[in-house]
């Protein structure tokens, strides 16, 4: 990697760390439940279990997001560099970025009266993001692509609510990919 580098983490690294932590040991809790569930049903047990197992299964796509759509990135002028759980990376350079576009999976600032409230009018902040759509990612990175409406293209997202220095961080990614930023 060359040039000035830059790595965008959670802005509370201790929460991130409990909520992407907290998600792993959920998914494969339900993992391990919902095979539980068929191998039960298959070995004579009562035959809902079939169904329940694939419902347990149908909630873990949801969880994954979590551990998969908004990671930490470091940046420089030959491309982004992603870090994922257990200290693994994926170097996407920066012709690999297909598109850039709004986050959609972002609340809107109507939905979030609680939020508001809690922070207080003043310091309310909209939530503001922005999706990578990179076709080289691998599965676990195109089920993001598949919640947001691009298939199983692999995709992430930089939003302000989940990296530090967000609007330095788009504007070196538009100038880096020649993507319009707005």
């Amino acid at each position: 990697m060359g040039g000035m580098v830059s790595t965008h983490r959670h802005p509370t690294p201790a929460l991130n760390r409990v909520t992407r932590t907290s998600a792993a040991v959920l998914l494969v809790f339900l993992l391990l439940l919902a095979l539980l569930q068929i191998v039960l049903a298959v070995l004579g047990a009562p035959g809902f279990l079939v169904g329940t197992g694939l419902l347990t299964l149908a909630f873990t796509p949801f969880i994954a997001l979590l551990l998969v759509a908004t990671p930490p990135v470091t940046i420089d002028q030959s491309g982004l560099t992603i870090h994922v759980l257990l200290g693994q990376t994926y170097f996407v350079p920066w012709e690999g970025v297909r598109d850039i576009a709004d986050y959609p999976l972002l609340p809107t600032p109507e939905a979030e009266s609680g939020r508001k409230a809690m922070v207080g009018r003043r310091k309310y902040r909209p939530a503001a993001g922005k999706m990578l759509v990179i076709p080289t990612l691998p599965l676990p990175y195109r089920l993001t692509g598949l919640f947001v409406g691009r298939g199983l293209t692999g995709v992430i997202a930089l939003t302000n609510r989940t990296h530090t220095d967000y609007e330095a961080l788009i504007q070196q990614v538009a100038r880096y990919t020649g993507f319009q930023a707005d």
